[in-house]
């Protein structure tokens, strides 16, 4: 980063004091830069952005900005979502995370992976790949570019590799984190000086759960150690179309009963099956089936193909290939999309149980077409669905892309965007993983009394002068 204008305020010497001049600017140019995050969110301008080098750099920053008051927002790549990752207040300082991109161990013992939270996914999966590992859990919606911290802090989670592997967060074994009034921490067995980085849960409990998917308010996360398993040697693949959601719904249960899929993911609705696949039917399911045995992959493959005919699935021309190339570009799907339409997009991403998609669809439907008719502004929509965890709890992503230029359609995808998170929330009962402002705003004051009380206590004691992420959560 470079200054260009002549003067320098008081907190630009005092940070680059700490990080050097070069990785501090208060440049205008600079800051619109660190204005926006991968949202429909409006533009905010920081005051000031720093980009630490080490996690001692960070501690100080925090200390200093704790004796003047200053509010800060720790950020990677900026690829998030929902607001997540802007200065909500005017005087904020960007806490830029991407310096610390370096991968510190793996452990063939441990089968785990130690790196800094700036890393991207791209940079740790190309190290991890030359080792022959992967995470369970193998990247986010942004594709590459997305920094790890950032996936964690979100609870990201994405629609090829979290049937197995959860979200990003259920990947994390130990956490590095400095907290808001510049304490470093060590979580799960790290937390005991000779314990090591091998499990989470232990030394008092769950520790690094406060951290995950907080988006950066109550601590911020510098380094983390995953889970780690080999690259698999063999693949098969199948997509399946059913008459009907209850045949659809009972295949997926089957699948995941016996633990077959390495990804089930669900194509709802009659538009984005004809989209996807040219065929006219209500549900669809494709699947990819992954491991080191050959034999094994074959039977799996053979015991969907027995639960979808039972289940009166049928297969069409080209589907397999189709799920085939789609699994071949994983972490680069939405850019594609993206590409294709020449739009920006706003993701409304969050969580559900099986039984519902069917009314969480129906919803969308009406929602998107009829009430916000999104076709008179060329606003495009994309849904899709995909199980987690290996149980029946899935990921359901509406997503629309939109004319970024046309400030007439900007500002109606910013309305369509926001009254999503409202429309899902009160009809339904869809829960975020991740917590943008986008999604913040309208989720964290419906929670349960006492639960909001909760949060509002731990965070008070953790950040006395609320300088992290203030009013990110609404408090």
């Amino acid at each position: 980063m470079h200054l260009i204008q002549e003067t320098r305020s008081e907190l630009y010497n005092i940070l680059a004091n700490v990080s050097g001049s070069s990785n501090v600017t208060e440049e205008p140019a600079d800051l619109v830069s660190y204005s926006m995050d991968s949202s429909p969110e409006p533009a905010r301008i920081p005051r000031i952005v720093v980009r630490p080098g080490s996690t001692d750099e960070i501690s100080q920053i925090l200390r200093i900005a704790n004796r003047h008051r200053y509010p800060v927002v720790p950020r990677g790549a900026g690829t998030c979502a929902g607001g997540g990752a802007t200065a909500l207040q005017g005087d904020s300082i960007i806490l830029d995370l991407t310096r610390l991109n370096k991968v510190l161990g793996i452990s063939d013992v441990d089968l785990t992976v130690t790196a800094q939270a700036g890393i991207t996914w791209g940079a740790l999966l190309h190290g991890l790949a030359k080792k022959g590992y992967r995470p369970p859990f193998f990247s986010t919606e942004s594709g590459f570019s997305g920094t790890i911290g950032g996936a964690i802090s979100s609870a990201s989670m994405a629609s090829q590799g979290a049937t197995v592997g959860g979200s990003a967060a259920d990947n994390v074994v130990t956490l590095e984190v400095v907290l808001p009034m510049g304490d470093t921490i060590r979580t799960g067995s790290d937390a005991l000086p000779n314990g090591g980085k091998f499990t989470r849960i232990c030394n008092g409990g769950d520790l690094a759960g406060i951290f995950l998917g907080s988006m950066g308010v109550y601590g911020i996360i510098t380094e983390a150690t995953f889970k780690l398993e080999p690259l698999p040697e063999y693949s098969a693949f199948g997509a399946y179309f059913f008459d009907r959601w209850e045949d659809g719904i009972n295949f997926g249960l089957k699948m995941i009963k016996s633990k077959i899929p390495e990804t089930l993911n669900v194509i709802p609705g009659n538009r984005a099956v004809k989209k996807s696949y040219n065929v006219d039917k209500p549900v669809a399911f494709k699947f990819v089936i992954e491991g080191d045995d050959k034999v094994i992959v074959e039977r799996k493959k053979e015991l969907a193909d027995k639960y979808a005919r039972e289940e009166k699935g049928v297969e069409v021309e080209n589907s397999i290939k189709k799920t085939k190339d789609w699994w071949a570009e994983w972490g680069e799907r939405l850019n594609k999309i993206a590409v294709k339409y020449e739009m920006m997009w706003g993701m409304i991403c969050h969580r559900i149980p099986l039984k519902k998609l069917p009314e969480a669809q129906a919803t969308a439907d009406e929602y998107f077409y009829e009430e916000m008719k999104i076709d008179e502004y060329n606003i495009k929509l994309e849904v899709g669905a995909y199980f987690t965890e290996m149980r029946p709890a899935l990921g359901y992503y509406p997503y629309i892309f939109f004319d970024d230029s046309d400030p007439r359609v900007r500002k109606k995808a910013w309305e369509v965007w926001d009254g999503w998170f409202e429309k899902c929330i009160t009809t339904y009962g869809a829960c975020p993983y991740w917590l943008g402002y986008g999604w913040a705003r309208h989720t964290i004051p419906k929670l349960r009394t006492p639960v909001y009380n909760m949060m509002v206590t731990l965070k008070r004691a953790l950040d006395p002068n609320n300088i992290l992420n203030p009013g990110l959560f609404t408090f």
